[in-house]
């Protein structure tokens, strides 16, 4: 099949396969629980007294996840995703809090990483496992403040939450800045 091209929200053009819903505005494509559970399971972060945001929290997945298990966390966003925090950019009030957990926009992901590993000591930031590619991202973030874990999710990701959230096209990891180590480990996340 050939692709077509097609015009997105921003104005770029981009090409997509026919048949293919275009891209959801604002990159808006919510976190599955299992991989919430996977990061807080993996006894990585010790998040216990610690005041999180969530700067991207779009339908409240992980903000609900981290207050289900007794955790203090702000959600915003730039939608208000009738959860009553919109409005806010990524961009503005990342500091002041002890740890930032998130699913950020892949399409703003260099920019998000470099705001938030110099706004928080502990920052834990879900994305394609393609982040740890690139010479700029190299130079610009990892060589800046590498992350203190990569932990690998043990499927691939459905943000369309078409099968409860496993066995989609994306291959994730959680990026980890646990505010203590200055090396960078590999993990497997379980199941």
């Amino acid at each position: 099949m050939d692709a077509e091209g097609f015009l997105n929200t921003r104005g770029l053009v981009g090409l997509r396969s026919p048949g293919e819903a275009p891209r959801r505005e604002d990159d808006a494509y919510f976190t599955p629980r299992w991989c919430i559970d996977a990061l807080l399971d993996s006894g990585i972060l010790d998040l216990q007294g610690q005041r999180i945001l969530e700067p991207c929290a779009g339908d409240g997945a992980i903000v609900d996840v981290l207050r289900s298990r007794g955790h203090d966390v702000v959600g915003r966003d730039i939608n208000d995703w009738d959860r009553g925090w919109g409005g806010h950019d990524f961009r503005d009030g990342m500091s002041g809090f002890d740890a930032l957990i998130t699913n950020p926009p892949f399409n703003m992901m260099d920019r998000f990483l470099t705001d938030a590993i110099s706004a928080a000591p502990v920052v834990a930031v879900l994305g394609r496992t393609l982040l740890v590619e690139g010479k700029r991202r190299g130079h610009d973030v990892w060589s800046v403040r590498p992350p203190s874990h990569i932990l690998q999710l043990p499927h691939r990701v459905d943000f369309l939450d078409r099968s409860g959230g496993k066995g989609g096209v994306m291959v994730c990891a959680w990026f980890i800045w646990d505010g203590k180590s200055t090396g960078t480990a590999f993990v497997w996340g379980n199941e």
